[in-house]
């Protein structure tokens, strides 16, 4: 038979071989297109690992080199630790969410500090000065330099009136470390080894600490993807693992549900992804600008998108790139710091996806509707910071499920 011969009936053959993996992916109610974009955005982001799941049963995983590693997830550990409160309240260590937190810690009895919650503390309006930003201290990780982190989140004053404002917060989920501690007699990460890595079957775990051995709970986890998967099956199947109760029902739907009344997007330290977010820089919005001297040369560049609505956040991001560049985030914070808005945000009511989500694009993403797990892992060596995010991973993988 002729090479040209043996040619046709290997490509017939792999024609066939992908055929069938497409007819299986659509038997298993997965787009074969959606899919092929999260393999390719992978690949171009140098993204150490992803795996999915559907139904209990991978359905894609790729991992750098084919070598898994444990990766430091920074804050999408945050997601995690909010298992640990939801613990806390199962086991009746903890009296509600809205047990304040000098009655944990009897030094915050004092002026508005004294009606802190644990609430306040999980879903980002605690008022909690946060800046600068406490997470700065965990590039590149092992190493940290803060001494205690509990004590640094203790003795930080309060920059807003507690409730009336949501802001993202380091401090605030560290010190859910030490109320972990108080409440359980258990350091955070002998109670998280006890009552999660054990029953879940992790090991080979690493914690990032604070000099004082500290686990720095809002970015504490160094943990493996195919490990990392089972905290969005734990989710999916509302608190069960392998048929094991790990946690109560009662604690995941409250866990995702709205946390406050600011946004809609945060769940108790887990995000919720609505099926569209549209973003405009409208009058509102260039007026606060502008009575807040923001300088000419930005609002000159910003001109251009003034009143423009964009369909999704990431066509808005792509506008900020195109006339602020590719340091366009370090543009916006500087111009507008941290009490701007850079735009109105408009959000669909229906939500698509349940995410955990931390820096370098590290994500855990639950689709209960499609029964769809999946998380995507990026480690500091070899990440272009410029690049390699993969925003996109959240959204696309609520679409493969049609």
């Amino acid at each position: 038979m002729s090479r040209s011969v043996l040619k046709s009936a290997q490509r017939i053959i792999n024609y066939l071989f992908f055929v069938q993996i497409s007819l299986n992916l659509c038997a298993q109610g997965i787009q074969d297109s959606i899919l092929r974009q999260i393999k390719e955005k992978a690949f171009y982001t140098h993204s150490d690992a992803v795996v999915i799941k559907k139904n209990g049963k991978i359905i894609y995983e790729n991992f750098q080199n084919q070598v898994e590693k444990p990766i430091y997830i920074a804050s999408a550990g945050k997601s995690l630790a909010s298992l640990a409160i939801g613990k806390l309240l199962d086991d009746k260590l903890l009296d509600s969410l809205d047990q304040p937190i000098h009655t944990i810690y009897p030094q915050w009895k004092q002026d508005k500090k004294k009606d802190v919650t644990v609430r306040m503390l999980l879903n980002h309006t605690s008022g909690i000065q946060n800046h600068p930003n406490a997470s700065l201290e965990l590039e590149p990780p092992p190493e940290y330099k803060i001494e205690n982190i509990i004590e640094l989140a203790l003795a930080a004053e309060l920059s807003d009136i507690p409730g009336t404002t949501v802001s993202y917060n380091n401090k605030a989920v560290a010190l859910l470390g030490g109320v972990v501690e108080k409440l359980s007699g258990k350091s955070f990460d002998s109670f998280f080894e006890t009552y999660f890595f054990q029953p879940l079957g992790i090991k080979g775990y690493k914690w990032i600490k604070d000099k004082s051995g500290n686990p720095t709970v809002h970015g504490a986890f160094i943990i493996k993807p195919s490990d990392f998967i089972k905290f969005g099956e734990l989710v999916l199947n509302k608190g069960l693992y392998n048929g094991k109760r790990i946690i109560s029902e009662e604690w995941i739907n409250e866990s995702l549900k709205p946390s406050q009344k600011f946004t809609p997007i945060w769940g108790l330290l887990w995000w919720r992804l609505p099926e569209y977010e549209k973003r405009i820089v409208n009058e509102e919005i260039w007026e606060s600008w502008k009575n807040s001297n923001v300088p000419k040369e930005f609002l000159d560049k910003m001109e251009s998108i003034k009143g423009v609505l964009y369909n999704s956040k990431y066509e808005f991001y792509n506008a900020l790139n195109f006339v602020l560049g590719d340091n366009w985030n370090v543009i916006l914070n500087r111009n507008l710091g941290g009490d701007l808005q850079s735009s109105k945000r408009i959000y669909a009511t229906t939500i698509k996806a349940y995410y955990a989500d931390g820096y370098r694009g590290n994500y855990l993403v639950v689709v209960p509707e499609s029964q769809i797990v999946a998380v995507r892992c990026a480690d500091a060596e070899g990440f272009n910071y410029k690049t390699d995010f993969f925003p996109e991973f959240v959204p696309l993988v609520a679409k493969l499920g049609g």
